[in-house]
């Protein structure tokens, strides 16, 4: 069975889909496929991570390639640790803000360039349905880059003396997430710092209500809140007497950060609101529009040198003007921390355009259903403008509609955005119920 790898990751349910013996599978076949002499290894803090952590290196190990682990630290420390060290290749043992019960894996090429499934991820399950392996003895050594990582944050930023509340959502950001702040000059409210893999108060989810909630329950008189994801890949804020601060705005704020630091591209998701591109092109920089996925990010990232900001809706920030390439929590949260102690956040949001967008709707979806309702979609609104880059968004006279399947989850998204409020709960209503229903019919 194959079927926990998906479009720019594995995933899976412990120990039904992966348990220890497809872990060590799995490292055989990315051993096999690597041409790298050693990898880079590290974990997050599930239950089950440290035991599919080890049998996943005793595969790699059996291929003949040399394992460097940096032990259980979030993604964006490994991305960090495998260009520090010249690594060509490396793989996270994550399921990010998935629940307690699953694991998974990311992996990463040359330069922390995340792997899609045409950049290797599909000949890596063609070695595992095959057992076509690799025969050898690698060694193992470990390393401890957290210090080399905060020190790396701090040389970039630095503030004076903000107060901020940090919800860790009991996931692996807790290991330096508090050092690094502390590092630049905050001072930290923690909250839910304990690891837990069962994750006992929320999902570490900073796009998710309880996540929200719980921050702001514990929020007293700080500047700003901040939530980290399960693998601290992502970061979402909080702006007290204001709430959270949206994905679009998000974006915004970082591009007006990078292009006060070098002008060029600015790359986000075809979700994004209309501020992002204006917001982008009033600071002199140029929106590019890509599909949704941290694997398509990265690899245009790479591919383009004048790509000084990347930006998805759901809290995957990456930041190569500043020297961080990759989709990291951490250094977002570092500097919205920069962005907070040097303007007046709430106002500065304030001033934004308000131009009427829903959240990102998720709805349940067998994963067999998702491309026969992309497919009912397209015939039902055949007759308006369709864009098919990824999922199908729909051009209506006074806005547009998107509707994509998620790549990570059994699930459909929809957002809208649309002349007036009330033209995106008339446009939200009428394309939630079209895709229920053909849910309902491919079920």
């Amino acid at each position: 069975m194959t079927s926990f790898f998906h479009t720019y990751d594995l995933r899976g349910k412990h120990p039904s889909e992966i348990g220890v013996e497809e872990a060590e599978k799995i490292g055989k076949a990315y051993g096999s496929f690597t041409d790298a002499e050693e990898v880079l290894i590290g974990r997050d803090g599930r239950k089950h991570s440290e035991k599919i952590t080890e049998a996943f290196v005793k595969g790699i190990r059996s291929t003949g390639t040399d394992v460097v682990s940096v032990g259980m630290v979030p993604s964006p420390v490994v991305y960090f640790a495998q260009c520090d060290r010249g690594i060509k290749s490396a793989a996270v043992v994550t399921a990010s803000h998935n629940p307690p019960e699953y694991t998974g894996f990311k992996f990463c090429k040359k330069n922390a360039k995340a792997m899609s499934r045409s950049g290797g991820m599909k000949q890596i399950q063609a070695l595992y349905k095959s057992e076509s392996f690799e025969t050898g003895e690698g060694d193992y050594r470990e390393i401890d880059v957290k210090q080399d990582y905060i020190n790396a944050v701090s040389e970039k930023i630095g503030v004076e003396g903000l107060d901020v509340a940090v919800n860790f959502g009991n996931a692996v950001t807790s290991v330096l997430g508090r050092e690094m702040l502390e590092e630049i000059g905050c001072n930290v409210n923690s909250v839910n710092k304990e690891i837990d893999g069962d994750f006992p108060n929320h999902l570490p989810d900073p796009t998710q209500e309880e996540a929200r909630e719980a921050l702001k329950e514990e929020m007293e008189d700080e500047d700003l809140g901040i939530i980290f994801d399960g693998d601290g890949d992502r970061a979402g804020f909080i702006v007290p007497d204001r709430g959270h601060i949206e994905g679009d705005e998000l974006i915004a704020l970082y591009s007006e950060e990078s292009l006060r630091k070098r002008e060029g591209k600015i790359l986000h998701d075809l979700r994004a609101s209309k501020l992002v591109p204006e917001i982008v092109e009033e600071n002199g920089g140029e929106p590019i529009v890509t599909r949704v996925g941290h694997t398509f990010f990265s690899e245009e990232i790479h591919e383009d040198e004048s790509i000084v900001f990347a930006g998805e809706l759901s809290g995957h920030f990456y930041f190569p003007t500043y020297g961080f390439p990759w989709d990291d929590g951490l250094f977002a949260a570092a500097l919205m921390c920069k962005i907070a102690s040097e303007a007046d956040l709430k106002q500065k949001l304030e001033d934004y355009p308000d131009y009427p967008v829903s959240p990102e709707l998720r709805i349940d979806c067998p994963e067999g259903a998702k491309q026969p309702v992309i497919e009912q979609m397209k015939l039902e609104y055949s007759d308006h403008d369709l864009s098919t880059v990824d999922g199908v968004k729909v051009g209506f006279e006074k806005g547009w509609a998107l509707i994509r399947p998620s790549s990570t989850e059994e699930k459909m998204s929809v957002r809208v955005e649309a002349d007036t409020e009330e033209d995106v709960e008339r446009l939200l209503e009428e394309v939630e119920n079209n895709v229920r229903e053909f849910i309902e019919e491919a079920g």
